[in-house]
C-alpha cells in the first residue's frame, strides 16, 4: 500500500535484485531503477491486505469487534516513552535499509623497493622489467608502477595518490615482464604484499613487509608508506639512535669492530659477555645494537673510527651513536671465472666484509652504469656473495667461484646517497 508521503515499500520477494537494501518510490507511479509501479504491501504468511476485509465490517465500514486491533509499544526515547505503531514492529514487513553513500579516503602511498626478492641463481642479461601493481582487495586498480629492467631488487620509489574505500586493504603485488621472440608478453607473479585497513588507516604507515607467494626459499620484503590526505607519513624503524653505556673496570666491551674505513666502526659481531650484550638484555629490538651496525659517534668523537675506539678501550661511560646498515644486492656477469669483480679492497681486510676503497673498470662498473639508483661506491662493503656470509678469506674464494654473482652490499645511512 503507498503511504500517504508518497512511499511505497517493496516486496520481500522481490528484494534479491539489490542485495537488501531499502528503495522507497516517490509516488505511486514512480518507478525505481527497473521495478514495476508498486502500490501494494504484502505481509508474509496473510495473503490479506492491511486494509480490514469486507466480512469483518459493519455497514459502515467500521471494523468489527472481533477484529485485532494494531498495538502500540513504547520504547525508550529521548522524549521518553514514545509509542511505537505495531506495523513498526513486525517482523513479517520485510524491506530493504535506504542505501548509504560512503565518501572515498584519499591516500598518499610510496612504493620504495624490495629486498631479497630474486633467487640466488638470477642473473642480468634476462630481457625481464620488473614493476609492481597496487590494488584494493576488492580488484580496484589504483596504480602501476614503471618497469625497471634487470632489476635484481627493483627500486621505484613512487608516490602516487589514490582514493578507496574506507576499511579497504591494499594488495600490492609484484611482477616481471619479458617480451618474447615472437613477440608476445609474458607476465609472472613474483609474489605479493596485503597491507590490512587497521594497520595504516589512524596513523599511516612505514616499514618493510614480507611478500607472500615468492619463490621456495626466497624471504623478500617490499619498502612502502601510506598516509591520510594532509598527514605525514609515520617515522620508520629508527636507523639512527644514540644509546648511554657504563663499563665497570675489567669488563670488556664485547663486540668484535673492523675500524680500517678511518670513519666508522663496523660491528663484525656482538659477543655473549660484554658492556653491549648487557644492554641489549634490557633494549626493546628496534634499540638492540646487532652484527652489521655501524658507530657513528662516541663521546662526541666522530669521522674518526681510531679514535672512537680507543675511547670505548678507555673511557667507562659512552654516548654512542648506532647506525643502521642500508642494504642492497646487486647482481653482476664476469667474462670467466678468472675475471676480477673490477673494485679495489683496502689492504689487509680483516672482519666478515670487505671493504671497497676504489670501484674501476669491470663488472661492477658495468652494474651501476645500468643502474644508477643502486650503484656502488667506495666505503661500501662486500658482507655476502650469492647469499653466503662469512670471513673475508671466505667471500673472495665466494667472488672467485663462477661468472655469475650477487653480492651484498653495506653502507652506512639512511638512503643511497
Amino acid at each position: 500500500v503507498s503511504s500517504r508521503l508518497g512511499f511505497a515499500l517493496v516486496p520481500p520477494e522481490s528484494n534479491t535484485r539489490s542485495g537488501g537494501r531499502l528503495r522507497a518510490t516517490m509516488g505511486n507511479n514512480c518507478q525505481c531503477q527497473d521495478r514495476v509501479p508498486v502500490d501494494t504491501v504484502i505481509v508474509k504468511d496473510d495473503p490479506s491486505r492491511l486494509e480490514p476485509r469486507c466480512e469483518d465490517t459493519d455497514s459502515t465500514g467500521t471494523p468489527g469487534a472481533d477484529l485485532a486491533q494494531p498495538t502500540l509499544e513504547t520504547g525508550d526515547g529521548p522524549h521518553g516513552d514514545v509509542p511505537k505503531p505495531g506495523w513498526a514492529q513486525s517482523e513479517n514487513i520485510q524491506a530493504e535499509e535506504i542505501p548509504t553513500f560512503v565518501q572515498s579516503v584519499p591516500l598518499t602511498v610510496t612504493i620504495a623497493g624490495t629486498r631479497g626478492l630474486r633467487e640466488k641463481e638470477w642473473v642480468p642479461d634476462c630481457g625481464k622489467s620488473c614493476y609492481c601493481v597496487l590494488k584494493t582487495l576488492k580488484d580496484q586498480l589504483l596504480h602501476t608502477t614503471r618497469c625497471i629492467d634487470e632489476a635484481l631488487d627493483p627500486s621505484w620509489n613512487e608516490e602516487v595518490e589514490v582514493d578507496c574505500d574506507p576499511g579497504e586493504a591494499l594488495e600490492f603485488s609484484i611482477w616481471d615482464r619479458a617480451v618474447e621472440s615472437d613477440g608476445d608478453v609474458k607476465t609472472v607473479k613474483l609474489g605479493r604484499v596485503v597491507l590490512e585497513s587497521k594497520e595504516y588507516a589512524s596513523l599511516g604507515f612505514n616499514g618493510e613487509l614480507w611478500i607472500q607467494d615468492a619463490a621456495r626459499g626466497i624471504e623478500a620484503y617490499l619498502q612502502i608508506k601510506v598516509k591520510s590526505a594532509g598527514r605525514e607519513y609515520p617515522r620508520g624503524p629508527a636507523q639512527e639512535f644514540t644509546i648511554n653505556l657504563e663499563k665497570s673496570a675489567g669488563k670488556p666491551m664485547g663486540a668484535d669492530m673492523e675500524v680500517s674505513c678511518g670513519k666508522r666502526c663496523y660491528i663484525c659481531a656482538v659477543l655473549k659477555d660484554g658492556v653491549f650484550a648487557e644492554y641489549n638484555r634490557t633494549a626493546t629490538p628496534e634499540k638492540q645494537v646487532k652484527v652489521g651496525d655501524y658507530i657513528k659517534k662516541v663521546n662526541g668523537i666522530e669521522d674518526n673510527s681510531l679514535s672512537m675506539l680507543d675511547c670505548l678501550k678507555k673511557e667507562g661511560r659512552f654516548e654512542v651513536t648506532i647506525q643502521r646498515p642500508l642494504l642492497f644486492t646487486i647482481a653482476i656477469k664476469k667474462k670467466d671465472v678468472q675475471a676480477q669483480l673490477g673494485v679495489k679492497l683496502v689492504d689487509r681486510p680483516s672482519g666478515n666484509s670487505l671493504l671497497i676503497k676504489e670501484v674501476i673498470k669491470g663488472p661492477v662498473m658495468d652494474w651501476n652504469i645500468t643502474h644508477p639508483e643502486q650503484d656502488v661506491k667506495a666505503g661500501d662493503r662486500i658482507v655476502a656473495v650469492n647469499g653466503k656470509g662469512g670471513k673475508v678469506n671466505e667471500l673472495v674464494e665466494a667472488s672467485k667461484a663462477g661468472a655469475h654473482l650477487q653480492l651484498a652490499i653495506s653502507r652506512p645511512g639512511t638512503t643511497r646517497d
